[in-house]
């Protein structure tokens, strides 16, 4: 009597999940409990394409894998399924509709959000319904798709100082990854990654709240303070093992090096799209991450605040050399056809006022800097809380007053410093200035780079997430020529603030944001939100439309003490 063949999995471990979309190919993404070369996706009308693993030849610790699918035609939806050993898997399956081609007149819609905690739902069945009506084109998620230091189990709490042996580092990783699929499995969410484009860039929660703003991240500060290279050692091993899985699951679908080709020279990549991430990045290794896509007469540049970011660092504290050498680049070989440019960052180029309440505040306070100098962890971490509110009020606006004064600030009270880092996440702060000044800079000059005589200038539009409200600013700049861009912030798809007031704490009214640029706030939302954003070329330029779309009150109290202080 023959042997019974063993069973194998019946269902995928996370996914499918679809990544960079053109209009001749699309990304395919699966986690797997086993080897992943058993696996391949069958795509109506165009073949069986073989899943390779995202993850160095040899090793499955996540069994995650990609399968590029070629050959299609564009603007078309095509069904697909995803088999193993070629047998079916159930429930594993999807559709994905190719954009348009690149010089192509089509009215394009997608849709963007941010902050995805798991503990609630939010808005994601209002998304679903929206994506099941509409159709996008794709989705762009903003940062903080997990919250691996606030969802249970809370990574950062329970394996932050779990040590730095290989068990301990893999059994951390582990955890991550356990995070995401609590996630990206819930219905509605696992079904629209499943049939909707997405380009996924991190923020803060992806590691922990505040990475880059805090001392305990700095390669600057441990320089100047041995004491606390204990705590950057665990910093770093912490960082590294968020980038990895973040790789593995969220960057490995974005676009690569050489998807787009050079329209004058096919078998060259083009110099227009200088993606450079293509793997893991090695350890002790911090570079940006970034990356562009065009769809139709559109071009998306999303930014990565994280990857480098060390805003002790007196040179290019957010982004990072290398990351400007890429915004540098596209900018400045902006495609002639394209008739809108939209640039991501996690955090809003335009929410707060450079000197208002909450950045006199709390911008220049140093107590994690003072706990970190002298080795101390737990303060860092968790700072103590004696002062009532209150008496801490008084004392942080007496502290900003001597800051002013003196250039120094004493620190003095405990009123929300546990929040520091808040402050210093935001495009207004001190460190942060010159790097939002230039980028805004670059961007308006960037509406004209390469336009055709009598073309009126590019559409420009910011889009972020990052500060659990929904708000919209028109963005005015006064040269090269005058011109109006719209900054769009949709915070959080399923994670919101609900402390008041939100006017002149988490965003302001109306303030300059770089020499001849100011920003005026036109719109508040305090309740579950994503963007839809629309782009209707007109044969000379485009037509921009975004909505915020939520439900319940978009009422906003506000508080002003800037006078105060």
């Amino acid at each position: 009597m023959a042997a019974k063949r063993a069973a194998g999995p019946r269902r995928l471990t996370l996914g499918p999940v679809l990544g960079h979309t053109d209009h001749a190919s699309t990304r395919i993404w699966i986690q797997v409990a086993d080897d992943p070369r058993l696996y391949a996706v069958r795509v109506e009308g165009a073949g069986l394409f073989a899943f390779e693993s995202t993850e160095a030849a040899g090793a499955v610790e996540f069994g995650t894998a990609i399968a590029r699918v070629t050959g299609l035609q564009p603007d078309r939806r095509y069904g697909y399924r995803i088999l193993r050993a070629g047998r079916y898997l159930a429930a594993a399956r999807g559709s994905v509709r190719t954009l348009p081609p690149p010089p192509s007149m089509t009215p394009l819609l997608f849709d963007v959000v941010s902050c995805n905690g798991s503990s609630r739902l939010g808005a994601w069945q209002q998304l679903a319904d929206h994506v099941e009506r509409a159709q996008p084109s794709f989705i762009v998620m903003m940062g903080d798709q997990v919250y691996l230091d606030e969802d249970e189990p809370n990574i950062f709490r329970d394996h932050f100082g779990a040590g730095d042996s290989p068990r301990s580092r893999a059994a951390r990783r582990q955890a991550m990854a356990a995070n995401y699929r609590a996630n990206w499995s819930r219905e509605p969410v696992a079904r629209l990654l499943a049939s909707t484009p997405t380009y996924m860039v991190w923020d803060d929660h992806d590691i922990r709240d505040g990475w880059g703003s805090m001392a305990s991240d700095s390669e600057t500060l441990v320089a100047q303070f041995p004491r606390g290279a204990g705590i950057f050692a665990k910093s770093t091993a912490y960082f590294e093992d968020a980038r990895d899985v973040y790789w593995h699951f969220q960057g490995c679908r974005n676009p690569r090096p050489g998807d787009h080709a050079d329209p004058l020279n096919p078998a060259q990549p083009d110099p227009a799209f200088p993606n450079y991430v293509d793997g893991p990045l090695p350890a002790s290794v911090r570079v940006g991450m970034p990356f562009v896509f065009r769809c139709g007469r559109l071009m998306v540049v999303v930014l990565d605040s994280r990857g480098a970011r060390d805003v002790f660092r007196k040179d290019k504290p957010i982004l990072g050399n290398v990351q400007w050498t890429f915004v540098d680049q596209v900018l400045a070989r902006v495609p002639a056809d394209i008739d809108a440019l939209a640039i991501v960052t996690a955090t809003p180029l335009a929410s707060q006022d450079p000197d208002g309440q909450t950045q006199r505040l709390m911008g220049g306070r140093t107590d994690d800097v003072q706990s970190f100098r002298r080795g101390d962890e737990q303060e860092l971490f968790h700072p103590p809380s004696k002062d009532g509110k209150a008496e801490g009020i008084v004392k942080s606006i007496i502290s900003a007053k001597v800051e002013r004064l003196t250039g120094t600030n004493p620190n003095l009270g405990d009123f929300q410093v546990n929040n520091i880092d808040e402050a210093r996440d935001q495009w207004s702060h001190r460190f942060a200035r010159p790097e939002q000044r230039a980028l805004l800079a670059a961007a308006f000059k960037a509406r004209l780079a390469n336009r055709p005589q009598g073309f009126k200038g590019r559409e420009l539009l910011f889009l972020s997430g990052d500060i659990h409200i929904g708000c919209s600013f028109e963005v005015s700049a006064a040269r090269p020529v005058k011109a109006k861009a719209t900054s769009l912030t949709t915070s959080g798809i399923s994670q919101i603030e609900d402390r008041q007031p939100f006017i002149g704490v988490y965003v302001d009214r109306s303030f300059a944001l770089a020499p001849g640029i100011s920003a005026e706030l036109k719109d508040v939302i305090v309740s579950f939100n994503f963007g839809v954003v629309t782009v209707t070329p007109t044969g000379s330029g485009a037509q921009v439309q975004t909505a915020i779309a939520h439900e319940g009150n978009g009422f906003a109290f506000e508080l002003d003490v800037k006078d105060l202080i």
